[in-house]
């Protein structure tokens, strides 16, 4: 996407076979006043005319099912517009035409005889589709217990039990991925510390694991989080509960809670990694069913501040009820602690695989 003036937007959808007649045109409305499609080489391109006065910025991003396109306007003042636009022309669509065709000439004059050789090509971005690096998280730590069972089992230590276990079965089975933890002892790490750790460790998957807790003890099951708005009651008493850590903080350099427009505009913005974030939930939860026999809460969307400052693919997995005293012992058990690492792992295992297939 391209915003070359205030009146004027320009998109570029690459898809091989699309044609401008292909597009059904939208009814428009102001401030919209004219839609032309250009057809490119691999695609088209889009020129979006809005009516003068009107100063928005203008974002694309896929949505997350992959089938529309969408351009969100944020609107704005004529000075930040003008900072935008300043210098810019609009795209010329007939001349990448004639470019591209003129590269394509070029480079068939001047290839050499065919080789029976495959063309590898290049990674875009550096990156080429594999899972390199994966950040295991585990919740509280020291001055923050976390959640505690009736017999004082403290949430802090069966989650450190559970990430270092899951850690161990992805280096044994995958000696090609790497796994950095953001604390592998008791020790106290800030919120917005932790979504650091995994960028800076060039992280491709982020899992950060909790235990629950409730006022009613018979709550028990487990359930896993994507980062986004809350849709249900339930979601939103995890996710205060799990974002309270904030005052455990250091006032300096404390996490703030995050706002309802933050969490939208997220959803609108990463619209890839929540889709890959919610696969990857449904694996975990798939498998916490199927081989450790859990009771499923589902698949769930909340604003989770650890999460939120992870850029990459993130889950939050709550591993069953510690208030619940049934679920205590089996969290808290050496046989439970490995059913559940091993219910992660083997969803890490179908994620990795599914990934590098596509």
């Amino acid at each position: 996407m391209f915003q070359p003036s205030a009146d004027r937007i320009q998109v570029v959808l690459y898809k091989n076979g699309i044609r401008p007649d292909l597009v059904q045109k939208p009814t428009l409305q102001a401030p919209f006043t004219r839609l032309d499609l250009t057809s490119i080489p691999g695609g088209i391109g889009i020129d979006i005319h809005l009516t003068s006065g009107h100063f928005v910025l203008a974002r694309a991003y896929p949505d997350a099912n992959g089938r529309h396109t969408l351009v969100g306007l944020t609107l704005a003042s004529k000075r930040e517009v003008d900072v935008l636009t300043n210098g810019m022309a609009p795209i010329d669509w007939a001349a990448i035409g004639r470019s591209e065709a003129a590269e394509d000439k070029a480079a068939a004059d001047s290839l050499p005889p065919p080789q029976p050789v495959p063309v590898v090509r290049p990674p875009v971005g550096g990156y080429d589709g594999r899972l390199h690096t994966i950040v295991i998280d585990p919740g509280h730590g020291g001055r923050d217990p976390g959640a505690i069972g009736p017999r004082g089992t403290q949430e802090k230590d069966v989650v450190l039990r559970v990430s270092l276990l899951l850690g161990e079965l992805i280096e044994k089975n995958m000696p090609d991925v790497k796994v950095v933890y953001t604390r592998r002892d008791d020790r106290f790490v800030e919120l917005h510390q932790r979504g650091r750790i995994a960028n800076q460790a060039k992280g491709e998957l982020f899992i950060s694991v909790h235990a629950n807790s409730s006022r009613v003890t018979k709550a028990f099951g487990a359930e896993v989080f994507f980062l986004g708005m809350h849709r249900t009651e339930d979601a939103l008493e995890v996710m205060k509960k799990e974002n309270s850590v904030i005052a455990l903080e250091d006032p300096a350099t404390r996490t703030r809670e995050l706002t309802d427009e933050e969490l939208i505009l997220y959803e609108l913005t990463n619209a890839a990694f929540l889709s890959s974030s919610q696969y990857f939930a449904a694996l975990i939860d798939r498998e916490f069913i199927g081989h450790a026999k859990r009771h499923s809460r589902g698949v769930k969307q909340a604003g989770f501040l650890v999460l939120y400052n992870a850029s990459m693919p993130s889950v939050l997995v709550e591993i069953g009820f510690i208030s619940n005293p049934a679920e205590e012992v089996y969290i808290r058990s050496a046989a439970g602690q490995r059913e559940l690492a091993t219910a992660i792992y083997r969803a890490v295992g179908e994620y990795r695989n599914r990934l590098e297939r596509r």
